[in-house]
Formats: C-alpha cells, structure tokens, sequence
C-alpha cells in the first residue's frame, strides 16, 4: 500500500558532497564491501510485522532490500553509489526479484520523501551528527501512519582498536530518540545488542544501538 507522506517544514537545501559521493563510488567500484546477508535488526523487527512498503535508506549492495523482497514486502533501497546499486540490480535480477524491489541513486543528505512507507530502516550510516539528524528526520517523514522506524548505528562503546567507523560517527539510540521529533506520540524503544562481523574470515565482536519507533496510528 502506497501512502503521502506526512507535511513537515523542508530542512534548508544542501549542495551535493561530490567528496563524499566519490568516495562511496570508488569503494563499491572496486568490488563487494559487505556480506550480502540481512542486518540480523531488521530481520528480526520486519517478522514482527505484516509485510507491506519498505524503505531501506543507504542500502548498499541491497543485502536487506532483497531479504525484505523474499519475505513478502516492496522493497525500495535509496543509495548514493551507482556501481552498489548496479549490484543489487543484478542480484534482484538472478533471485528473481525485480518486480518487489526499486533500487533509486539519491544521495541521503539532500534526499527528501514524497511519499510513505509502512516500515523505513537505516543502518550503519557512516557520517556525522549533522548529516545523521538530517537523514533520521526524512527517515520520520518517510514513515506511514502506524508504521515502523529502525535506526541501527555502531555504538561508541565498542573497544577503540576494532576496525570501522570514527568515533564522531558513532552514537547511542537514546540521544538520537531525544534529539528528534520521536517524542510526538511515537512509541520508542532503544536497546544495545552485541553483534558478531566477520571481517576477512575473522570473527568481530561489535556493538550495535538499536532504535525502534512506531509512528502515532490516524
């Protein structure tokens, strides 16, 4: 089911980050970056639901878009990177997918919803607070009246020698939920979950902040 997506006051403009786009461009040019399978949030957040509209929102290589295609949703994966997306595409393709999943090139920070959808998720985005408030708030305006909002981050509690993400990237679900409009009859739930990567065949143990909202029902 297709929705509008709510009216709010659009942020001010924000020129294309042409460094940025270069380099997420480059990393995905040179070959896959990332395992192919689902976040283990999302799959255990979207089997709670009825499958419907989803948004995955910096998706990569599609892991997740083409999990929620499987699993009964229309899937939309929003990326900056054309050779990411070009993956997915051919992958969505070989699964048989194409017809439940649209793969779009946007760049988040400038991107803004014209529509809704009844489960919207992000993970890992790799920037800062500025850039983050800024795609969370589209995030709430993508989603639909009684849907769900999944908001998965690394925590800045992981141990400072494990390869990923800088510090100022990282951030703890409780202060997103209070620093943004969630408060307005959302229902919040913020948790940390120990997470298992594997990185060049070595087991990682990592910590994810987790942010789960259910928008206010019409």
């Amino acid at each position: 089911m297709e929705h509008e997506s709510p009216s709010h006051a659009s942020p001010l403009p924000v020129p294309p980050d042409l460094a940025r786009r270069a380099f997420w461009h480059d990393r995905y040019a040179e070959g896959s970056a990332w395992s192919g399978h689902v976040n283990p949030a999302l799959a255990e957040v979207a089997s709670t639901l009825e499958p419907g509209t989803a948004l995955d929102l910096g998706c990569g290589e599609g892991g997740d878009v083409l999990w929620l295609a499987e699993h009964g949703w229309h899937a939309t994966g929003l990326d900056g990177a054309a050779p990411a997306l070009d993956r997915a595409r051919r992958e969505a393709g070989r699964r048989g997918l194409t017809a439940r999943c649209d793969l779009i090139e946007a760049e988040l920070a400038r991107w803004q919803p014209d529509r809704a959808w009844d489960l919207v998720a992000c993970h890992y985005l790799h920037e800062d607070a500025v850039l983050r408030e800024r795609v969370l708030s589209a995030a709430i305006d993508a989603v639909a009246p009684g849907g769900t909002l999944l908001f998965v981050g690394h925590h800045p509690d992981e141990p400072e020698e494990l390869a990923g993400p800088r510090r100022h990237t990282r951030f703890r679900a409780e202060d997103l939920a209070a620093s943004s409009r969630l408060a307005e009859g959302w229902r919040v739930q913020t948790s940390t979950r120990p997470r298992v990567s594997v990185r060049q065949g070595i087991p990682v143990d990592r910590l994810d902040t987790v942010l789960v909202a259910t928008a206010p029902s019409p």
